[in-house]
């Protein structure tokens, strides 16, 4: 199951489910004993980013069930960038945020970027603290 902080969901991934929905269809799936996992994707490292997962890791730690904190393991996914896909979606959604900053992103060949070392490791430190925090018993499969 994807989540993202609400402000991601309000500005960028346009026509999903509220963070809301999601938990709760987490946790009715634990119920169902279904084995859950949980996919941060994907990570964008806007200005105030870190208040942002920060608050989504403690969502996460206060509205999942017992249940599914039990067994749950995470996945997180940094965002990459796409010419191609940004000219689309300004078509789709003119409304929506930039997502290029040409300061934390480097180029990653034919019009696609991804996030510099320095960010992605300031994130793989961030994500592994807090999860580690709020979530002591649970595997992170890994951060890319």
């Amino acid at each position: 199951m994807s989540v993202n902080p609400e402000e991601i969901i309000n500005n960028v991934e346009f026509g999903t489910s509220r963070l809301k929905g999601r938990i709760e269809a987490i946790n009715k799936l634990k119920e169902a004993d279904y084995e859950i996992g949980i996919l941060i994707a994907p990570v964008i490292f806007v200005d105030n980013w870190k208040n942002l997962y920060l608050e989504l890791i403690k969502r996460l730690k206060d509205e999942l069930s017992e249940k599914v904190k039990k067994d749950v393991f995470f996945e997180i996914i940094f965002m990459t960038y796409s010419y191609v896909h940004t000219k689309i979606n300004e078509e789709a959604f003119p409304h929506a945020i930039n997502l290029y900053n040409k300061e934390i992103m480097t180029g990653r060949g034919k019009g696609k970027y991804w996030y510099k070392e320095e960010m992605r490791k300031e994130g793989e430190i961030f994500f592994r603290e807090q999860l580690k925090k709020y979530f002591p018993n649970n595997e992170i499969l890994y951060i890319v």
